[in-house]
């Protein structure tokens, strides 16, 4: 067994936690959710999204006494993360590939209009094929 395997065994090394974060943020020990998150279309927020929010950012004026677009900002950010169980997908895509275990990492299609099933029957086909492998928990 070489030095590096043995050195490799007894801890395990990621970088997943730390790609792209800025490295005065990885001193507090922390996590740059703004690289971290996405931004939806607003017909994809769910109507307990709002509430949620107001609630998360109203604790944290009141009694952390953080500044309220801090807050707000830092609510939003690891709110939004949660739409339709994203953020835990992506954790669970980190481990695997930490693992050694293939992670797709394309995006979905879009969903196609009329337009689009009129004139690109392969963007509907994809956007079917996505349908299929979502719903057998593929994706």
């Amino acid at each position: 067994m070489s030095d590096y395997e043995e050195e490799s065994e007894g801890q395990l090394s990621t970088m997943v936690p730390q790609l792209g974060t800025n490295p005065k943020i990885m001193a507090q020990n922390e996590w740059d959710m703004r690289i971290l998150s996405y931004i939806v279309p607003p017909e994809k927020i769910p109507s307990s999204f709002k509430p949620v929010l107001y609630a998360l950012t109203r604790r944290d004026v009141v009694i952390k006494k953080k500044r309220f677009w801090d807050a707000i900002t830092d609510n939003y950010l690891h709110l939004i993360d949660s739409i339709d169980g994203r953020g835990q997908n992506n954790i669970i895509r980190g481990e695997n590939a930490m693992k050694g275990i293939p992670v797709h990492i394309e995006t979905p299609p879009e969903k196609p209009g009329a337009l689009d099933r009129l004139f690109d029957k392969d963007k509907v086909r994809e956007y079917e094929r996505y349908q299929e492998r979502k719903e057998l928990g593929l994706e």
